[in-house]
């Protein structure tokens, strides 16, 4: 040994320090940092000298060859690889991706496998008992590896094995050093796909995080959800409100891509027995989204669901919405009345939040003081004065509004009417000349009157000052590519109020839906107007069956019936319509 190595301690070294050194890669003064570095962090001594900078993933691969005199497998990173992917069905996808192996062809007796480190030559008897083959290794680049197991399991491709982000990484730009919980929820951490990431382990867990980032994105998700269980994880994203399983980190990897995820999101890593909410902010060339994440400790570690929240996605046009003639007249008409109440209605995720803000944009201008409290500020807006409220320092929704009420509003939105107080001063504001947007969860539109009695408003109030009251869902919307034209049955034709001459449509399944039979979700809405007679039965304490009746009369849908109506347009399919009108 000639280098940075002396022959007394050279035996002393990791097998892969001896074999650098001896064709001459190693440099004082990175050798020096490895040595502060290693036993640190839970990595490999090989991950360790590509992070310091000792050598590259390339020149190791090489040395390990050249010592096991064995082939060495690095092709082109701008050529895909000779390989035939079907070869993936051989061995099982955690095997690969725990040991960091991957299957290169087989010929029904011999199976080539790409192995990073030594270790991996200890499978050859395990491989031997799964498929019956013997194992000839061939010694490759971390990254090769990584790039062949997303080709192989994940069907991407070789130059876009993590679409968009293969050579890509998150540059954090941080906005405040010293934020407590709330606040760092609210600051924008924008990350940005323009930086290679660091070899090594880093590097692994940088490339998974950015996949499942693009993952969402490209199928247009929700939510990702990563679950933790005793022996194995789980990740899955809402795409068309249902959840399906994408490929989970290596268990040894999970609590690091955790800890990544907890850190962009401006987190506490260290605390981990409580629940806590951050944000993410994801930049693709122009194309900005937001997450809204959270954290849940469970018996066997942090859940972490992110919510994605694309600007881009939300209506620029309130006539975009999706609602009927009728329904999208009585809305305009009623959201530009000089005082009163709207409210929008449904469930957690059924599209409340995006009527809301497309209502907003209609009358942002500059003739008009537009207000929000919000918990939490989901979408940003120029023209807008937004309040994110802050429970920890006494800003509530309650407070927030009161505090409007001085600043000479035109409108305002509250996310949300959660208790008695917060109710009563909407009401108050939508006496004295403001008009106040906000929601309700009630299963239709009709019963947030019953929810605001409730909540001690009298019903000379309520006649007084609702204008609109807005019940909305989200169905799935059918693949036009693949959507199969069908009869209906005269039962289903009578009960659903569907002429039978009208062909109705189920799904089918197609590449471009990847054979789901559905693309997209669109709103089904029940929109009704508080006109002179509904405002006289509030008055009267009349049921709320009683007033649907009278609406339905009046002309307005309620939300079985326009369901059905978009059965009948072949938008939807009739299991979507039931599952909507068995949801109320």
């Amino acid at each position: 040994m000639t280098n940075a190595l002396s022959a007394l301690t050279a035996q002393n070294h990791p097998l892969i320090i001896r074999l650098l050194d001896s064709i001459d890669h190693l440099d004082p003064e990175k050798l020096e940092a490895l040595w502060q570095s290693v036993g640190k962090d839970d990595v490999t001594i090989e991950e360790s000298i590509i992070r310091c900078g000792v050598a590259t993933e390339s020149q190791i691969a090489k040395s390990y060859a050249e010592h096991y005199l064995v082939p060495l497998f690095d092709p082109p990173a701008d050529a895909p690889p000779p390989i035939d992917t079907s070869v993936a069905s051989v061995l099982p996808n955690r095997l690969c991706r725990d040991h960091l192996i991957a299957p290169l062809s087989d010929d029904g007796g011999v199976l080539e496998v790409a192995v990073f480190s030594p270790d991996s030559l200890l499978l050859a008897d395990e491989i031997k008992l799964l498929t019956g083959r013997q194992m000839r290794p061939m010694f490759a680049p971390l990254s090769v590896i990584e790039r062949l197991l997303t080709m192989l399991y994940e069907e991407g491709g070789w130059n876009t094995a993590i679409p968009v982000s293969t050579a890509t990484s998150f540059q954090e730009v941080d906005d405040g050093e010293d934020l407590d919980q709330e606040e760092a929820a609210e600051a924008t951490e924008v990350i940005h796909l323009d930086q290679a990431p660091p070899p090594g382990r880093d590097g692994r867990i940088i490339r998974y995080v950015n996949s499942i980032f693009e993952q969402a994105l490209t199928t247009g998700a929700s939510d990702i959800h990563i679950e933790p269980y005793e022996d194995d994880c789980r990740v899955r994203l809402r795409v068309d409100g249902v959840l399906s399983e994408v490929q989970p980190p290596p268990m040894p990897l999970l609590n690091s891509v955790i800890s990544r995820l907890k850190v962009l999101s401006k987190m506490d890593i260290a605390e981990r027995r409580l629940p806590q909410d951050g944000a993410i902010a994801l930049r693709t060339g122009e194309h900005r989204v937001d997450m809204r994440v959270n954290t849940c400790p469970t018996v066997f570690g942090e859940k972490i669901v992110m919510r994605v929240l694309d600007k881009n996605a939300l209506p620029h046009d309130l006539s975009m919405l999706g609602m009927d003639s009728r329904q999208f007249k009585d809305l305009t008409e009623s959201i530009r009345s000089p005082h009163g109440l709207m409210l929008v209605t449904g469930p957690t995720g059924s599209g409340k939040s995006t009527t809301l803000y497309s209502c907003l944009n209609a009358l942002n201008d500059e003739k008009t003081n537009l207000c929000t409290v919000e918990d939490p500020v989901e979408f940003k807006f120029g023209g807008i004065n937004q309040v994110q409220t802050r429970a920890k320092v006494g800003l509530t929704f309650a407070s927030a509004l009161r505090a409007f009420l001085r600043q000479d509003p035109d409108v305002i939105m509250v996310g949300e009417v959660r208790d008695d107080e917060t109710a009563e001063i909407c009401m108050r504001a939508a006496l004295t000349g403001h008009f106040v947007f906000s929601t309700l969860h009630t299963n239709d539109a009709l019963s947030s009157i019953t929810r605001l009695q409730d909540m001690s408003i009298e019903p000379f109030l309520l006649a007084s000052t609702l204008r609109l009251l807005v019940a909305q869902r989200l169905v799935r919307r059918l693949c036009d590519e693949c959507k199969v034209p069908y009869q209906l049955d005269p039962e289903s034709s009578e009960r659903y109020d569907i002429p039978r001459e009208i062909p109705v449509f189920r799904a089918g399944g197609c590449d471009r839906c990847r054979n789901i039979g559905y693309k997209g979700r669109l709103a089904v809405f029940e929109v009704i107007r508080i006109n002179q007679q509904l405002k006289d039965m509030i008055q009267a304490g009349e049921s709320v069956g009683a007033m649907k009746r009278a609406a339905v009369e009046d002309g307005m849908k309620l939300l079985s019936q326009s369901a059905a109506a978009k059965v009948a347009e072949g938008l939807t399919s009739l299991e979507e319509a039931v599952s909507l009108c068995n949801d109320h």
